[in-house]
């Protein structure tokens, strides 16, 4: 079972009382995963799919789209599709068993950037996901490590609640830098002394907003917009005795 890092020392006194928020993306920044494609290959095994075989046929299409350059929005419109009818509250039910079973085995969280979260919180900080991800598989892990406030994709409900297969909102580019105004303007926070945690280019628009930016990870686009602007980079280290889940 994963356990998470102890608190480090708390962030340097700002100096002044006002709000803080620390903005992180989720996947690949705080849990080395496609948390939605964890999720699925989850659910396929519950249903037979032992050697995975049907996993692959669903998701080599998606790959495929990554490796032609398509824009996430694309390849996460198709996973979307993949979805189409799936009653929505059996996917959140799905989705906290998953988890549990995660849990149980080892979440792969990135240690560096949970203890920078631990830190953050311990400051007396608010902390706000916003992530390309969706609800589904980011509820039990933000919950989990305390999170306060999650912006993230949103899918498409029929009236039965059931997945019609479409977006109703996508969490990519700009729209996340529409999220951090709207938690700023939540928390009545100056985005001077706030903090985000990222490790995609996708990430970049939330990152050039606030007055406290940190790369996570090896990225080379990220690493080199971090050396032109002088951004610290911290390392994706696993938690011990776990490993990435690749899609």
């Amino acid at each position: 079972m994963t356990t998470f890092p102890s608190p480090a020392p708390t962030p340097p006194a700002s100096g002044h009382s006002r709000p803080v928020v620390a903005f992180f993306d989720a996947d690949e920044t705080l849990i080395a995963m496609k948390s939605p494609f964890s999720l699925l290959r989850y659910r396929l095994r519950r249903q037979g799919d032992v050697t995975g075989a049907a996993y692959e046929r669903m998701v080599e299409p998606l790959r495929r789209l990554a490796s032609m350059g398509v824009t996430p929005v694309e390849v996460v419109s198709k996973f979307y599709e993949l979805h189409a009818g799936t009653p929505w509250d059996h996917l959140l039910a799905e989705a906290r068993a998953w988890y549990a079973e995660l849990r149980e085995h080892g979440a792969p969280f990135i240690e560096p950037t949970v203890a920078r979260l631990r830190r953050h919180q311990e400051a007396g900080h608010h902390t706000v996901v916003i992530s390309g991800s969706w609800p589904a598989t980011l509820h039990p892990i933000t919950d989990d490590l305390g999170i306060d406030l999650v912006l993230c994709t949103e899918p498409e409900l029929d009236e039965g609640r059931r997945m019609t297969g479409a977006i109703r909102h996508a969490m990519f580019g700009p729209a996340k830098a529409e999220a951090v105004r709207e938690a700023l303007a939540k928390f009545g926070a100056d985005p001077a002394d706030c903090y985000a945690y990222g490790d995609d280019p996708g990430d970049l628009t939330m990152l050039r907003m606030v007055g406290h930016p940190t790369v996570v990870g090896a990225n080379p686009t990220m690493t080199a917009q971090a050396a032109e602007r002088g951004w610290p980079v911290i390392p994706a280290t696993l938690a011990s005795g776990t490993q990435r889940q690749p899609v």
